[in-house]
C-alpha cells in the first residue's frame, strides 16, 4: 500500500474513535449528573468543527473512561 493510503485510513481511524470518546464522555456526564449537564450532543460534523474546551473535556472523560474500563478487566483476568 502507499503511504498516502495509509495516512488516510489512520486518519479515519482516529476521527471515528476521537468520536466515540466523546460521546462515551458526554453520556457519561449526562448519567453521572442525573441529566442536569447542560450541554448539548454535538453530532459528528460538529465535533470535528468544534475546538471548545468542554469538547476536550469530555472527551478526555470517554478516554479515561475506556482507559479504567481495560484496566479493570486486566486486574480481574489477572
Amino acid at each position: 500500500m502507499s503511504i498516502a493510503f495509509e495516512i488516510f485510513i489512520w486518519l479515519i481511524v482516529d476521527t471515528g474513535l476521537s468520536f466515540l470518546f466523546y460521546s462515551t464522555g458526554w453520556l457519561l456526564l449526562k448519567v453521572v449528573t442525573f441529566g442536569l449537564y447542560k450541554s448539548e450532543f454535538k453530532d459528528f460534523v460538529s465535533y470535528k468543527a468544534s475546538k471548545a474546551r468542554r469538547v476536550d473535556l469530555t472527551f478526555l472523560l470517554g478516554f479515561g473512561f475506556y482507559v479504567a474500563l481495560i484496566a479493570v478487566m486486566a486486574y480481574l483476568t489477572h
